[in-house]
């Protein structure tokens, strides 16, 4: 009953968010749009994306413009349902941020690797966004190289991390991508484990380990198959977590001398026995189905609870990537037909 009690107001509110997530037919329809100042209208019509596209010009509007719009929904709605929770809540929902916190940073670091000119988010936003971060974001916004972006992150929690790599000779993307990764799950689960109690406690556990487990089966079976890393290099690599991988498991998947010793390896594990066909080929496909998977049940299992606000920020996020795949199809061309084949294998994720 306590539970009820304490999620009934947002769980109304998520129900209400949720109504308003694009459906198959909306897809379907942004597909066949001629162009994607065309598609972009569309979306102006649709309340989610309404508030933040009001105002812009969809015939002006360019390709990273439209990308940090995107992106800027997905804090709004966070903003909208930050504002439904009571103080317990909003504390979790603070560390859930640090998610978006690095995905911040790592958007500075490929503009500076990659000489783009795209920030994270549009200027418009970033007041609003800069509430539930320490991350000075109009100082990152203006970076443009590794050290002005370490430079605007001192003072904050995630300058000591990456000021690690200071002494890694040519250190490139994938290093400061890496360890953003490894810090933030390493942190997530050791913050969840003091701060949080309960069945919040375990439902973070059930999505936090299981996006470990298959993020760490991900990055051996990558060391192995495109840089032929030696076993100490390949260790570093790994978030320290397990949920229902053994260190054993780990050791075996590490050690495997070929592709095939891999995938006897990887068959052995808790993900292996349950998806039978599971190889190290399939391990992506499966990273995104099983956590759909979890996230749906969780949700369905447990309405009224944190389970409600991270189902719906995951769904949230999918709608997103869904959507830049869309309009990529659109942009290029693709026919309606072939541009909803990259997204379909998600429709079904959750069943698998």
């Amino acid at each position: 009953m306590g539970e009820l009690m304490k999620y009934s107001a947002v769980a109304t509110k998520i129900r209400a968010m949720e109504s308003r997530l694009l459906s198959n037919e909306d897809f379907a329809k942004l597909a066949a749009m001629e162009n994607v100042p065309q598609a972009v209208a569309y979306l102006k019509k649709i309340p989610a994306y309404e508030a933040l596209f009001k105002g812009y010009d969809e015939t002006e509007l360019h390709r990273g413009q439209i990308e940090r719009l995107l992106v800027g929904t997905l804090y709004y709605d966070f903003s909208k349902i930050y504002r439904f929770c009571d103080k317990e809540q909003k504390k979790i929902l603070r560390l859930y941020f640090s998610k978006f916190d690095i995905a911040i940073i790592k958007r500075a670091f490929r503009r500076a690797f990659n000489h783009g000119d795209r920030t994270a988010e549009e200027k418009e936003l970033r007041s609003m966004v800069q509430r539930y971060t320490d991350i000075p974001l109009e100082k990152l916004a203006e970076t443009g190289t590794v050290p002005e972006i370490l430079e605007a992150l001192k003072g904050t929690e995630y300058y000591k991390v990456l000021q690690k790599l200071d002494h890694v000779e040519s250190a490139s993307l994938f290093d400061y991508e890496m360890t953003l990764d490894l810090y933030y799950f390493s942190m997530i689960w050791k913050q969840n484990s003091k701060q949080t109690k309960g069945k919040t406690k375990s439902l973070l556990a059930r999505s936090l380990g299981s996006q470990i487990d298959l993020l760490n089966m991900m990055w051996i079976y990558r060391a192995k198959k495109y840089y032929q890393m030696s076993e100490a290099s390949t260790y570093t690599l790994l978030i320290p977590v397990t949920y229902k991988l053994h260190d054993s498991d780990i050791r075996a998947m590490v050690a495997a001398a070929d592709e095939r010793a891999l995938e006897e390896a990887i068959q052995k594990t808790y993900y292996g026995k349950r998806f039978m066909k599971l190889d190290s080929r399939e391990l992506e496909t499966v990273y995104d189905r099983f956590l759909r998977k979890v996230y749906t049940e969780e949700k369905r299992q447990n309405p009224y609870s944190l389970a409600a606000i991270t189902g719906y920020l995951y769904d949230k996020e999918q709608e997103l990537d869904k959507l830049t795949t869309v309009l990529e199809g659109v942009r290029y061309g693709l026919p309606a037909s072939e541009t909803l084949k990259y997204i379909e294998q998600s429709k079904d994720a959750g069943n698998q």
